[in-house]
């Protein structure tokens, strides 16, 4: 049996992206991002995988629920990609440590657990 993509689906595949990026995070040092850049493609990879699959959610949940528009991970995304040497990794400490995990506590509430 197929799974029905819809808000629940996208819901479980961008939780489970956050949390392997909260792993990888657990592991890098974001002051000295050179040493760590097998972890921050990793985080990269999993942004990418985000906000794809965020994108797939509904208007109103991605605006309602999550209180975000998917631009603003785009805007991300597109500066850690393409601004190498030139990203603020603090702001990239931030997100990852403040927004992705309110986030993960939003889709957990929603998917009840």
């Amino acid at each position: 049996m197929t799974k029905q993509k819809n808000d629940r689906y996208y819901a479980e595949m961008v939780l489970r992206d956050i949390e392997k990026l909260l792993h990888f995070a657990a592991r890098a040092d974001f002051s000295d991002p050179e040493k760590n850049e097998e972890a921050i493609y990793a985080m990269n990879f999993c942004m990418v995988q985000i906000k794809e699959n965020i994108a797939c959610l509904s208007e109103d949940f991605q605006k309602y629920r999550l209180g975000l528009r998917i631009g603003q991970l785009d805007d991300f995304r597109n500066t850690l990609v393409h601004e190498y040497g030139h990203t603020d990794y603090s702001a990239y400490k931030e997100l990852v440590n403040n927004d992705m995990r309110r986030i993960k506590g939003i889709l957990e509430e929603y998917l009840g657990g």
